[in-house]
């Protein structure tokens, strides 16, 4: 598809600009807006009244800013800033996009999140890809408790993202050997692994190990693992058509039923629920 005509004096446009299908709602000073964009779509240049926090759930697409085109994938997620001058293409396949923009004029509700949501912001997020998913699922599929729920959703995912480029608020820095530590934990999240291991690959004594990691990391060393664990699963499970058994398993879940009520307990949603759920988003993209 070539270029499509070009707003004038780059007129503001809505996050649904150039996309056939969309929801959107608006709860709490957020508009959430789930939008379906079609393979090689192409928009040129383009501002927004409000922030956009676009995090990717399927397909790929890239947002032209300042002379840099910053593409996106699935958990990926991009603040474009309020009034800044973008454009964007879109992959092969398209994309499905779910957008939160903040009301800043409700500044007392959204003031801690001002220096994220003023400035350009590109990284992926395994846990925000999730959030994003479940707001999703509750705009195709809404009852009466969803606004809370959309609402909820995305305050948590605004803080989510703007503390993954804030600095921790400890005592002391993070020391360096605990760089390599969690390096680990992100890399063999599946495998069972030891604190004596982790240990050794810091070379501290392990007592030390998980009194410094739940200091600077704010959670135990088992606790951390079986999160990066859940966030894996959550994604398969929306993006792939592995078994349930098999899902856990690869994750390093032995116990079937302990995955279940791990799952549940972290997301809300049986994993079989939560796969059901994502699969009829998935088929009212294609309608």
């Amino acid at each position: 598809m070539g270029l499509m005509a070009s707003p004038a004096a780059d007129r503001v446009e809505p996050v649904s600009f150039g996309s056939p299908r969309y929801t959107s709602i608006e709860v709490g000073g957020l508009l959430v807006t789930h939008a379906i964009f079609p393979p090689r779509e192409r928009l040129c240049a383009h501002v927004h009244d409000r922030t956009c926090v676009a995090t990717t759930l399927r397909g790929r697409f890239a947002s032209g800013m300042r002379g840099r085109s910053h593409w996106s994938r699935p958990s990926m997620v991009l603040t474009e800033p309020a009034g800044e001058r973008h454009d964007n293409v879109f992959g092969a396949s398209g994309a499905h996009v779910l957008v939160v923009q903040p009301d800043v004029a409700r500044c007392e509700v959204f003031r801690p999140f001002n220096r994220f949501l003023d400035s350009i912001n590109h990284f992926h997020e395994p846990t925000i890809g999730v959030l994003a998913q479940r707001m999703s699922v509750e705009i195709a599929h809404p009852d009466d408790v969803s606004p809370l729920v959309i609402e909820a959703l995305g305050h948590e995912l605004l803080a989510t993202a703007a503390r993954r480029l804030a600095p921790r608020r400890t005592e002391t820095p993070a020391p360096q050997w605990l760089i390599p530590v969690r390096e680990r934990l992100h890399d063999s999240f599946a495998e069972p692994i030891t604190l004596a291991d982790l240990a050794a690959i810091a070379g501290v004594h392990p007592a030390h190990l998980a009194r410094m990691f739940r200091r600077h990391y704010r959670c135990s060393v088992g606790a951390y693992q079986r999160e990066l664990r859940l966030e894996w699963t959550a994604e398969r499970l929306a993006l792939g058509d592995e078994s349930l058994a098999e899902v856990a398993a690869r994750a390093g879940f032995s116990d079937q039923s302990h995955f279940t009520r791990a799952f549940k307990q972290r997301f809300g949603f049986t994993p079989g629920e939560y796969r059901a759920r994502a699969r009829e988003l998935r088929r009212y993209g294609r309608t």
